[in-house]
């Protein structure tokens, strides 16, 4: 009876370590599954091949949609650039039935709290327990860079062209975009913007500015186009704005000099327009003899003679050209 009781009790031991052995097993198998089959993992790998500027991985791994739009943004140094303040990146599953799963991550990007929420489905098992997950088909953002009169700019560090001074580029989310122009005629101050969701569109406007250099080769342009004007002997300077209309009969050469030469504001329209200058006023002197006919008197002429001088202006990467209109 006593060996029956010790059977017994072997055999209750050896159930019981073979239960424990089998819950043990299917925690293991249920960690695994989660931190290394789990929708989690993937959505980890593809913000790392962010960081890491792999655009290749990174498109593959989330079964990328990819718009017709400029790809430059899409690997290397540009992608790096839009996830290197990325930081603080928590990953959860928000929901998954086994077949369908969303997953959502928090993180920190160009300073600020952000989300964003991935799509995936199981495609495969392995080993008859571990879930093989996919993305689902996922719209790449579209990031849309202006700079009216631009043909180029510079976007997370590489430049890229402005057909029409407007471009549009494909993005990953999620990511950071910075713009910016600075040349020796002309430039704009930085504008960055962030993308965190799946065909989110986003829009960076530069707002180029003329610089000190500029400024001075139009005043110069000017400057030397009027006192062309004002070494005509003449009342009606050719192709000029200013003139003087007088009856009497002139003795000897007219004078011109410019009194005051016009100031004016350099702008940049509408990407058609492109760089324009405003009309601007200034003041010229003439002076000349006027002879009476009938006595043979002759008789200094001084005059201030108000004018306004409008112009076209054209500006590319290194040279400016003002075009007065007569």
């Amino acid at each position: 009876m006593e060996s029956n009781v010790r059977v017994l009790k072997a055999l209750g031991a050896w159930l019981f370590l073979v239960l424990l052995g089998v819950a043990a097993a299917a925690v293991t198998i249920a960690l695994v599954n989660k931190y290394m089959y789990g929708p989690e993992t993937d959505v980890r790998a593809y913000f790392e091949d962010l960081r890491d500027g792999d655009g290749g991985e990174a498109l593959g791994l989330l079964n990328a949609e990819v718009p017709e739009a400029n790809a430059a943004m899409l690997d290397g140094d540009p992608l790096q650039a839009a996830a290197g303040e990325l930081t603080d990146v928590d990953v959860t599953t928000v929901t998954d039935d086994g077949e369908q799963a969303v997953v959502r991550a928090d993180y920190t990007l160009a300073g600020e709290r952000h989300s964003s929420e991935f799509s995936l489905h199981a495609t495969d098992t392995q080993w008859g327990f571990f879930t093989v997950w996919a993305f689902d088909e996922t719209p790449l953002p579209v990031l849309t860079v202006t700079m009216p009169g631009a043909t180029s700019v510079d976007v997370n560090g590489m430049s890229v062209a402005l057909p029409g001074s407007t471009g549009t580029f494909s993005a990953f989310f999620p990511g950071a975009y910075t713009a910016s122009y600075t040349s020796d005629l002309v430039e704009a101050r930085p504008v960055r913007t962030v993308v965190t969701d799946p065909g989110q569109r986003a829009e960076i406007v530069l707002e180029p500015r003329p610089t000190e250099a500029l400024e001075t080769e139009v005043d110069r342009q000017l400057k030397e186009y009027l006192d062309g004007c004002a070494g005509q002997s003449s009342l009606y300077p050719a192709g000029c704005p200013f003139s003087f209309e007088f009856d009497g009969r002139v003795e000897g050469d007219v004078e011109w000099t410019v009194e005051s030469y016009p100031d004016p504001e350099i702008s940049v329209g509408s990407t058609a327009e492109g760089w324009s200058l405003e009309p601007a006023r200034g003041t010229a002197r003439i002076a000349f003899d006027s002879l009476d006919l009938f006595t043979g008197d002759v008789e200094r002429v001084e005059r201030t003679v108000p004018f306004e001088v409008a112009a076209d202006l054209a500006v590319d990467d290194s040279t400016v050209r003002v075009t007065p209109r007569g």
